[in-house]
Order: structure tokens, then sequence, then C-alpha cells
């Protein structure tokens, strides 16, 4: 009995290759997509603290119309933020300082590379906030954002 090769079945290495690399690349852009979609929670629980830190400085500030007088630090403002409400999604946590009668900064530390000029782009959304800290490429960078209020 003599067999010819169009009766032979099986998948040759070209069509193992064509799997493998179209499998390859929805693993790749998969990957990507959960990085991005990380990323962008973080950003948003960033945004979200610095909204509830100002909400709460300007709570207290309100009987004395003064950030000064009202102590505004972190022993006064972490108990109105919910639980872990100055530790940052990266682990690290966000510092208070030069405060006036009418402003204070934030600082959220060691922003990683990739988040950094989205948390930025998101505070310039909000005329209250501004910073002129620049993002370092490659390396974590501590964002100080200014808050100053309009009353």
């Amino acid at each position: 009995m003599n067999r010819t090769t169009k009766s032979i079945l099986g998948v040759t290495l070209l069509e193992i290759m064509l799997v493998l690399a179209i499998a390859a690349m929805v693993i790749v852009m998969s990957v990507r997509y959960y990085q991005t979609a990380t990323s962008s929670e973080q950003v948003n629980t960033v945004m979200e603290q610095i909204q509830s830190i100002a909400a709460a400085a300007d709570s207290l500030a309100q009987g004395s119309g003064s950030y000064v007088t009202a102590a505004i630090a972190t022993g006064t403002i972490s108990p109105l933020l919910p639980n872990n409400g100055l530790t940052l999604p990266w682990g690290t946590t966000i510092g208070f300082g030069g405060v006036t009668a009418t402003s204070y900064q934030i600082t959220v530390t060691s922003t990683p590379a990739n988040e950094c000029p989205l948390i930025k782009a998101k505070i310039t959304a909000n005329s209250h906030f501004t910073s002129t800290t620049a993002c370092a490429a490659g390396a974590t960078t501590d964002i100080v954002i200014s808050y100053t209020s309009t009353t």
C-alpha cells in the first residue's frame, strides 16, 4: 500500500509559528492594557485622596478662616479621612507643609514615573491646585501641590 503526501494529516511548522505569534500578540496587548488600567486606577485614587484632604482642610479652617489657626497638619487631617487616607497606592504617604492663612502644600511622595504626568494633568484641571514639580523620566518624583483657597 502506497501513501501519498496528500493523505498525511498534521500541522506544519509554519502553522504552529503563526498560532504562537498571534497568541504572543494577544498576551502582550492584554498585559499593556492591564498596566494602563492599573496606573489609571492608582491616579484616580490619589486624586480622590487629594480632594478629600482639601475638603477636610477647608472644613477645619471654616471656623477660623485660616489654615494656620486650624493647624493643618498630618495629625489634624488624618482623623477626618477614610482609612489609609494618607497612604498612597504605591505604599508611601502624603505629606503637608508650607501652611499659610490661605494656602498649604501637599506632597505626593515617590510618584512612579508613568503616573506623575497623569497626576499633574488632573491637578491642572482644578483652579485651586498648582504644581511646578517636573516629572523625572524613569524615576520616582515627589510632586509638591499647592492648594490656595479662594475665600
